[in-house]
């Protein structure tokens, strides 16, 4: 079953996200699995929205590559991230 991921990143910027990109996204590619994503500032951080083919898709990538990603910026004392995945009941798309 689908799933949408909401993350925020407490204290994160355009910067840290596109220093994390730049490891968990390698190139602008979209990992195996994901079918969007979103990012944008939010009042106090940055947030990224990705729709996933399932939850089991997205543990992997959390755990194999976003996690290291955030590890890597040298930054995970300052950004707290908080990531909630829940089912999608649809998807339209153009």
């Amino acid at each position: 079953m689908a799933v949408v991921t909401v993350g925020e990143f407490e204290g994160g910027d355009q910067g840290f996200y596109e220093q994390v990109s730049e490891k968990a996204l390698p190139g602008g590619q979209l990992p195996e699995g994901a079918q969007v994503h979103i990012a944008g500032p939010i009042e106090g951080g940055w947030r990224v929205i990705t729709v996933w083919d399932s939850e089991e898709q997205f543990e992997r990538f959390r755990d194999e590559t976003l996690i290291p990603a955030l590890q890597e910026t040298g930054q995970a004392d300052r950004v707290t991230p908080r990531i909630n995945a829940e089912p999608v009941h649809r998807l339209i798309t153009a």
